[in-house]
């Protein structure tokens, strides 16, 4: 695992700022503490940063075929390579090493833009031709390794972080007031917006080519949209299995020790039967849990771990721990930290650092065979959105406080249209919460159907599937990279080991789109066909328990040894003039969660972390949106 930079003046032809790409390297040194490397040519330049996992004396990048005119910098691990390695050398290719990254710059000579194709992995990458003046900028169809990119007046610059971008775009960066009002719905930016104008993350599949005729961007790869012929469930799940068992087993391709984040649900407790099943030895689990116990699932994981013999390793986090660590964390992202779990995530990664350098991790199972309560759920919204509106939103008001989850789905179901729905399923803030929270100036310049939109752009591309394809679809374009897999890269990267996630092989994605839908969900049981494929390996308990999900306790805490935390940031001065927020709305909603009256945890989570990111950016308090300081108020 590393992380990549570079700069291209494709138009300006101005020579390649040498001493920018060192900064910007120095600024993600945590993802590759064990090199780093630079190359240019005139106007192009590349760097790296490397965590070696495979050939490690042999991997240094960038990288370049035997007569230097293909130069890679590379970030992410190719699965098959070995195969891809053979059928190269069969054709007369010299490779001089033994790593992954070696293995593309020959594909490409093979095939051109196509060297994507065959790739099995995780990667972001941007390949240098130097005869013509070429180059590539590719990320893997999933969108598990990110890149973000920055095209201004004929200049490419792109990285594997925001904050290493920004060392290679010193220019004054505007913050886009509409990814501010999409980050308090969404709690993070969907793609390929940031939250700075200019700067935008490379989609999920797709590459850029930039070259004196411009840059332009190209889908490669997308989820196969029609469902298989009907099949017994019994075969669908032997296939499910054994394509399962196939990635993980690719996934143990390491010269360097392994191990497992184990929650003790049923995504990550089967990655830990099949690693014992492979031959994973010594077999390391890491597990997070929290003294409160509703929210610990510790007990679960221990029972998983000792079944497989493997190796256990366990980390109780506490208020302090994010006390310490969230300032750092918002620093890590460029961005405010999108989740509790973000910092959860990183304490257990740290942990996890002590004993290996990858980690399997369960992400992708959920979005794959539908294991949300939500996907169950939504076949309710014909009848409940035919109800008065006003009636749903009095009765979720009314719910007790604890039944959290049912006031969200009846807030989501009572929306009729199925795009502003979606949107809304794991929404911090509602719109009208939205529309309340901000200043009158700074709702004019945004467009509140937003969120609803980007979810209406994925829905279009399957209107012919049924309702519960569509949300998954739409969930493995949005929700899946730009919060769980830029969350999993981001945290475990600052703790400088590399994650990888067997439920996100393409080929099994494929696999999974392919299911009828009858198979995935029956009633209000999700995720049936993936459980009944898992029977043999994991224990009753495991699969039929009530989905608890990587929960933190933050809504105690912000009422409790948080509550100081929140006043001083939330309510200080500094939040309440910058121009964002309405500032009576706002303390209103830290006193309802104070007070006991309404669970704003997510509301909370959202406003310390913007706050936390704006004094990170801006000392002064002073906040600037669409290149002029909004009118308070």
């Amino acid at each position: 695992m590393c992380g990549i930079c570079g700069v291209f003046n494709f138009g300006t032809k101005a020579p390649a700022d040498r001493v920018a790409l060192e900064r910007a390297a120095t600024a993600m040194a945590h993802r590759g503490p064990d090199d780093q490397g630079f190359h240019i040519d005139g106007e192009l330049g590349l760097g790296n940063r490397r965590l070696s996992i495979i050939d490690l004396p042999g991997g240094h990048q960038p990288l370049a075929n035997e007569d230097e005119t293909v130069w890679i910098t590379f970030n992410g691990e190719i699965y098959n390579y070995r195969d891809l390695r053979q059928e190269l050398l069969a054709r007369g290719h010299r490779l001089r090493t033994s790593s992954d990254t070696e293995t593309l710059v020959h594909l490409y000579e093979e095939r051109g833009d196509g060297f994507l194709d065959p790739l099995r992995g995780m990667f972001a990458l941007a390949l240098w031709d130097s005869r013509r003046r070429r180059l590539l900028l590719a990320r893997d169809r999933l969108g598990v390794k990110p890149v973000f990119y920055r095209l201004d007046s004929g200049s490419l610059a792109f990285a594997s972080e925001l904050r290493a971008l920004r060392e290679l775009a010193p220019a004054p960066l505007e913050i886009d007031p509409q990814s501010v009002y999409d980050f308090f719905g969404f709690r993070y930016i969907p793609a390929p917006n940031t939250f700075y104008r200019g700067i935008q993350k490379l989609l999920p599949g797709h590459f850029l080519v930039a070259d004196a005729a411009g840059a332009r961007v190209q889908c490669y790869w997308d989820v196969p949209a029609e469902e298989e012929a009907p099949r017994a469930a019994e075969e669908v799940a032997r296939e499910v299995l054994e394509k399962l068992r196939e990635a993980v087993r690719l996934r143990l391709i390491s010269d360097v020790p392994l191990g497992v984040f184990l929650s003790g649900g049923t995504d990550s407790s089967a990655l830990t039967a099949l690693m014992a099943e492979l031959g994973a030895r010594p077999l390391r689990t890491f597990s997070v849990g929290f003294a409160e116990p509703q929210y610990s699932e510790l007990p679960f994981a221990r029972r998983v771990a000792e079944r497989y013999g493997a190796e256990h390793h366990e980390l109780v986090v506490g208020a302090e721990h994010l006390t310490e660590e969230l300032p750092r964390l918002v620093a890590f992202r460029g961005e405010p930290v999108a989740e509790p779990t973000d910092v959860a995530l990183y304490l257990v990664s740290r942990l996890a650092a002590q004993n290996v350098k990858v980690v399997l991790a369960g992400e992708g199972g959920d979005e794959l065979f539908a294991g949300y309560p939500k996907y169950a759920a939504d076949r309710l919204a014909g009848v409940v959105s035919a109800l008065p509106q006003e009636m749903t939103r009095t009765l979720a008001r009314w719910l007790p406080y604890r039944q959290r989850r049912a006031k969200l789905a009846l807030e989501a179901l009572s929306i009729r249209d199925e795009a502003e729905r979606s949107a809304t399923w794991f929404a911090s803030f509602s719109r009208e919460e939205r529309e309340a929270l901000f200043s009158r100036d700074f709702l004019a310049e945004v467009d509140p159907a937003h969120p609803a939109r980007v979810f209406e752009r994925y829905l279009q591309k399957v209107r012919d599937r049924s309702p519960l394809k569509r949300m998954l679809y739409a969930d493995l374009k949005i929700w899946l990279p730009d919060n769980l897999l830029l969350r999993g890269d981001l945290m475990t990267m600052a703790a400088s080991i590399e994650e990888r996630v067997p439920f996100l092989d393409h080929q099994l994605v494929e696999l999974a789109a392919r299911v009828p839908t009858r198979l995935l969900t029956r009633g209000f049981r999700t995720k049936i066909l993936l459980k009944q494929a898992l029977r043999p390996y994991l224990p009753p308990e495991t699969l039929t328990r009530r989905k608890v999900g990587f929960a933190v306790p933050i809504g105690e805490w912000f009422r409790k040894p948080l509550k100081s935390l929140v006043a001083d940031l939330v309510l200080s001065p500094e939040a309440k003039t910058r121009g964002y927020f309405n500032p009576s709305n706002m303390e209103q909603f830290v006193r309802e969660h104070f007070d006991g009256v309404r669970d704003r945890q997510k509301q909370l989570w959202a406003m310390v972390n913007f706050e936390l990111w704006c004094r990170g950016r801006n000392g002064s308090g002073k906040s600037e949106v669409g290149g002029r300081e909004i009118k308070k108020g």
